[in-house]
């Protein structure tokens, strides 16, 4: 099978529906799904957006990539494991997306989404810094310049079914409420 963007966004689906299944102690549900494979299938995914992002000329395609491979690379450090089916994603890749990222920021390719996206995982400073200190200029201004006393994400303002199809990054944004109920 052909490894596309949709493709990899319902194998996200998947997993995400596994984890969000299981029961008992943390131990018990990090042991399930280490028995499972989940994090190994999640690096694969991340691994797999990473190679697709090269093997893609569309320049939006490549640009949703982006905003997918930054927001695993954020959430996989943000949250327990047992709670994403994220764990120890690859540093290499986490590394390269943000040198990619750095590099978005220079030429201005990223949009305004990418923007409050990027402001809101600013505030988690510590994802994104040991990342780009003393490498990635763009990136660590931006993270420094983010006012991290406001959560800067779009309440209730982008048109229903905008996170739709987007890998486990489109939940995270539909829990925090940023489509309209219409």
């Amino acid at each position: 099978m052909k490894t596309t963007i949709d493709s990899l966004s319902s194998q996200e689906l998947e997993l995400y529906n596994y984890t969000g299944s299981l029961k008992g102690t943390i131990d018990q549900m990090e042991e399930q799904l280490q028995g499972h494979g989940i994090y190994d299938q999640y690096r694969n995914i991340h691994n797999s957006y990473f190679d697709l992002f090269f093997n893609t000329d569309n320049q939006e395609t490549k640009l949703e990539i982006l905003k997918r491979l930054v927001f695993l690379n954020w959430y996989g450090i943000i949250e327990p494991s047992y709670f994403t089916g994220i764990q120890e994603l690859d540093n290499s890749i986490i590394l390269e997306s943000f040198t990619i990222l750095n590099e978005y920021l220079l030429s201005n390719k990223i949009d305004e989404e990418f923007k409050w996206m990027l402001s809101y995982y600013s505030s988690w400073d510590f994802s994104i810094l040991p990342f780009s200190e003393n490498n990635l200029s763009a990136l660590t201004k931006f993270v420094e310049e983010v006012d991290t006393t406001v959560l800067a994400c779009p309440k209730k303002q982008l048109p229903k079914g905008t996170m739709d199809n987007r890998g486990q990054m489109g939940i995270y944004w539909k829990v925090c409420l940023v489509e309209k109920d219409e």
